[in-house]
Formats: C-alpha cells, structure tokens, sequence
C-alpha cells in the first residue's frame, strides 16, 4: 500500500513563455516525464474542479495559460513540456521521505511589467477573472497589486496552509524579454513586486516555512532565458540586473541550450528560437535548478 502524503515541499515555477513551458518535441513517458511517484508529486490545480485541489502533476502543468490545446509532434496526447515535472522528479532524491513535492504554476507567456492590463482577482477562485482560450486566465501584467500577483501570494499562503509543517522552496522565476523596450521601467517594478510579496508572506507569520525565518530575495530565483532574447540589448540588460538584485539565487543556462528549432513544430510561436524545447528542461535547466536549491539548501534534506 502507498503511503498517503500530507506534508509537501512547495515549488512556485513563475513568469513569462520560458516558465510555463512551450517545449513542442514529442514525449516519451520514460525518465524525467515519467511521474517517478504519482502519490508524492502533485500539483494545485488551476482549471475547472481541479481548481485548488491537489492533483497528479504531468509533463504539461495547469498553469494561468493553457497549453493542453497545443500537441506536441507525433503525440497523440495534449500539452507541451516544461520544468515541473523534470525538478519534482529530481527533487525526491533529496527530500525527507515522508514529504512529497507541490508544484505551484503561476505562469503566462507573453507578459509584462511594463504594457498590459491589471485585471481582475477573484479571491475565491484564486486567480484572475479574465478567461482565455483553454481554462487558463487571460493575458495580463506583473506587477504590485495586479491579479497576477495576487495569484502568486494567495496560492502560496494556501498551499503552505495545507499543513502545518509544508515548507517552501523557492520561487523559480523567468519573465522579462517583452520589457525589452523599457528596462528602466522594468527592474523597478519587479522590485517593487517582490518586496511586496516579501512583506506579505512575513506579516502572514509564514517564516517558519523558509530556511532562513524570513522571507526575502534569497527565495527567489531568477533563472535565464533562452538564447534567442539575448539578441536584444533591453534583455541583456534586465537579466544583469536580475543578476545583481541576488547573484546568490541567480540560475545560469548555457547559451547553447535547445530551443524548439530542433523538433518544434511552431505551434505555439512562429519563432522557434523563442522557447526552451527538444528536451532541455529534463536535461539542462532542471538539474541546473535543483543544484542551485541544494546549494542554498532551500528545503530540508533527505537523511541518508
């Protein structure tokens, strides 16, 4: 008989294309897209009645956008690939045995800080109002106090309020190339964002969730975006400040890394290059990310 799991280590996986994962190669359910322990991995649901519930967590993940319309080649199955899956799975090794892995996907590609509209937060539901295509939200904008936001706080808050003792590990963030126009306008929102976010956890009397009692920047961690943004010098720039707001956290990807143009189909952007494809959450970006965390020791370990 499995064990029934109560306690989890909680993962936000935050932000723009690259966090939501628009990965279009074909899956293959073996290694890192094969649910190691389905009782232990979850996600908090997003669409209809899965909404706030904790359900299995697969290689496409209820995010604010939707990506189960979009098949991934020579699939017969829905949804393209992104990181969740890949880093619960690597996460279980490493984790005390008796806690399993929620995964948290707060993430819409496209977005912004600097153009978009606030929209409208349903406190109930837990996400914003606005619907798209799918089950997922509408596109909107980060920032302090937007439906996004409060997306991200609230879900936390809920999901760390499940049981006493979850614990939380990090919000793996990547957003910032459609600021490329106005880095100037961007940082500071993003700072602002996060601050308010930091103080909202803490007066929450959350600290006892993080490794340090006190939520601040070194729960956050910016991870880099795909080559392709690098092209432009407004993306160069919000990633060095990324970079310098907390090197500690920050999480390098190799410029070389796949993209879609190897085995994409196109489905989801014209532009290949865009997005992180053929694999590469499975086998560059999560390991990389887990050792970051292990690094920062982020959550309790398992004792061998």
């Amino acid at each position: 008989m499995n064990p029934r799991y109560e306690k989890y280590i909680v993962i936000c996986v935050a932000g723009q294309s690259n966090a939501v994962g628009y990965d279009e190669s074909s899956v293959e359910f073996t290694g890192l897209y094969q649910c190691k322990n389905p009782d232990r991995i979850k996600q908090l649901g997003f669409y209809g009645k899965d909404n706030l519930n904790l359900i299995d967590l697969n290689y496409c993940a209820q995010s604010m956008q939707d990506l189960r319309p979009h098949n991934n080649a020579d699939s017969a199955t829905p949804g393209t690939k992104g990181i969740h899956l890949p880093l619960a799975n690597l996460m279980l090794e490493h984790i005390p045995e008796d806690y399993g892995v929620l995964m948290l996907p707060i993430s819409y590609g496209g977005t912004a800080f600097t153009a978009g509209v606030d929209g409208t937060y349903d406190s109930t539901l837990k996400k914003p109002l606005e619907t798209g295509s799918g089950e997922g939200t509408a596109i909107l904008k980060w920032g302090k106090d937007t439906a996004y936001y409060q997306t991200l706080r609230d879900r936390i808050i809920y999901a760390l309020n499940l049981h006493p003792e979850n614990k939380f590990g990090g919000i793996i963030w990547c957003q910032g190339e459609n600021d490329a126009s106005n880095p100037e306008a961007h940082f500071p929102a993003f700072q602002e964002m996060t601050e308010l976010l930091f103080t909202s956890l803490n007066e929450a009397s959350l600290g006892n969730r993080v490794p340090k009692g006190i939520w601040d920047k070194d729960i956050w961690y910016n991870m880099e975006t795909v080559s392709y943004w690098y092209t432009l010098d407004g993306c160069v720039e919000i990633w060095n400040n990324y970079k310098a707001w907390n090197p500690k956290t920050y999480i390098e990807i190799p410029r070389n890394t796949d993209s879609n143009e190897i085995n994409g189909t196109g489905q989801t952007a014209s532009i290949r290059g865009a997005h992180f494809g053929n694999n590469s959450y499975a086998n560059i970006i999560a390991p990389r990310v887990l050792n970051k965390l292990l690094e920062r020791n982020a959550f309790p370990k398992n004792q061998m």
